[in-house]
């Protein structure tokens, strides 16, 4: 797919979510192209909104914010800020900021988006229904999704492949019930999710075995932490288990410019739609919502204290002092299952430019994201949202059960889509 072509797809999707979730205010699609001037008085110009641009900036994307104009000078600023950069804008809309002390229930509002229909969720049919208050007393399998997800992602990812329908097929005869914990990851801290979950489980009283995807992981081990349930194996798939550096407060600029490029992969690879849409959803509502806080496209240097404001991220943020995390690994946990883990340090081939670039950039001291915001993002390997010695420590004590994916093909956003994931699973769940 030609650079154009894929920009136009990243706008048409950007496009499509932006009108089905009623985003904008005042909607702008700007085609990839050079941006052209504004002569004379233009009504939008001075409408009050803010506006949020995507623009393709030296062979990445990234987000530019710029405030509502308060008078006819700062419009031509704000405009003067994308000519100067020598950016192409891909997509644009306008709409009304997003006050500080409005930060939770937006986030709150984004995660209803992001996993509606929110609770237990059982498997039925090929489909996940709701299981409120669901009575079982055999052999479960709890799946647990991560961060702008929900558990949809794995029946659909799953399917995709003949052995992801065989695992599914072997684990109905297996398990009583195929269940699923579908939860906010924005507005909720991991911890808070956890005690969510047990209470979802109240009158599930037989063994579980469980699978748990990226910030799934750490709300799985909340829950280990703390009640006495019969676990007995948990496959914990790119698990930012002692946090991920992409969530550090340093970095949360910078991490809104990474997921942006995340999308374009994604479209590039013709990701499922229940992988790339919360996706997209997920990038162009927080960059609107924490765009004006973090002075998204700002030249200045910003400490993103903003973090602390996204529970759900904060939680999850690899750094010395992380409050949440101490406390998550300071004592050993209630619940002691056979504890697996499947990780990948993902290297793209040189030609599989969508992926090649971002990551890059990202690996390299001097790379331009590094420039847009944040300190060097990762200091090691990764695949391209959790650092990979992140994966496979509990408590102090590496998992021994690891199994390392091929870096070159699979990254944070594909795990369940390989027949190495599939593989290992069925081993850590004997079926």
């Amino acid at each position: 797919m030609m650079q154009r072509e894929l920009d136009a797809a990243v706008a048409k999707r950007l496009g499509s979510i932006v009108a089905e979730y009623r985003m904008a205010d005042q909607p702008d699609v700007v085609r990839a192209g050079p941006m052209k001037r504004r002569r004379g008085f233009v009504a939008q110009d001075y409408s009050g909104l803010a506006t949020l641009t995507l623009v393709r900036d030296d062979g990445l994307l990234r987000w530019i914010y710029q405030p509502p104009a308060r008078n006819p000078m700062s419009r031509r600023a704000r405009r003067g800020a994308i000519r100067t950069i020598g950016a192409e804008p891909v997509y644009e809309f306008s709409f009304k900021e997003t006050p500080p002390n409005q930060v939770i229930l937006a986030l709150t509002k984004l995660d209803e988006k992001l996993t509606p229909g929110q609770g237990l969720k059982r498997l039925k049919s090929g489909r996940l229904e709701p299981a409120d208050k669901v009575k079982i007393d055999g052999r479960v399998l709890l799946l647990v999704h991560g961060t702008f997800s929900k558990c949809d992602m794995f029946i659909d990812e799953l399917n995709s492949i003949a052995s992801g329908k065989d695992l599914l097929n072997a684990g109905q005869k297996r398990y009583e019930a195929i269940l699923a914990f579908d939860h906010p990851t924005l507005s909720v801290s991991p911890w808070a999710n956890a005690i969510d979950l047990e209470e979802a489980l109240e009158n599930v009283t037989g063994p579980i075995d469980v699978i748990c995807h990226s910030r799934g992981g750490l709300v799985v081990a909340w829950w280990l932490r703390n009640p006495k349930r019969q676990v007995d194996n948990v496959v914990f798939v790119g698990a930012p288990l002692v946090g991920t550096s992409l969530a550090s407060p340093a970095s949360l600029r910078g991490a809104l410019q990474v997921f942006a490029n995340i999308l374009q992969g994604l479209e590039h690879a013709s990701a499922l739609a229940s992988t790339v849409n919360p996706f997209a959803v997920a990038v162009t509502g927080l960059s609107k919502i924490l765009g004006g806080i973090l002075r998204l496209g700002a030249n200045t240097p910003l400490a993103d204290a903003a973090v602390v404001m996204v529970p759900g991220l904060a939680g999850q943020s690899r750094v010395g002092n992380n409050a949440e995390l101490l406390r998550l690994t300071r004592r050993p946990w209630a619940s002691t299952p056979s504890f697996h883990a499947v990780t990948s340090n993902f290297q793209p081939w040189d030609n599989d430019a969508a992926w090649w670039e971002i990551w890059k950039h990202l690996n390299n001291p001097g790379g331009k994201l590094l420039d847009w915001g944040a300190d060097m993002l990762f200091q090691d390997k990764n695949d391209l949202v959790v650092d990979t010695q992140s994966m496979t420590v509990v408590c102090g004590t590496q998992i021994t059960q690891v199994h390392n994916c091929d870096s070159r093909k699979v990254h944070h956003c594909n795990y369940f889509r390989q027949d190495e994931t599939v593989a290992t699973l069925k081993k850590a769940l004997k079926l």
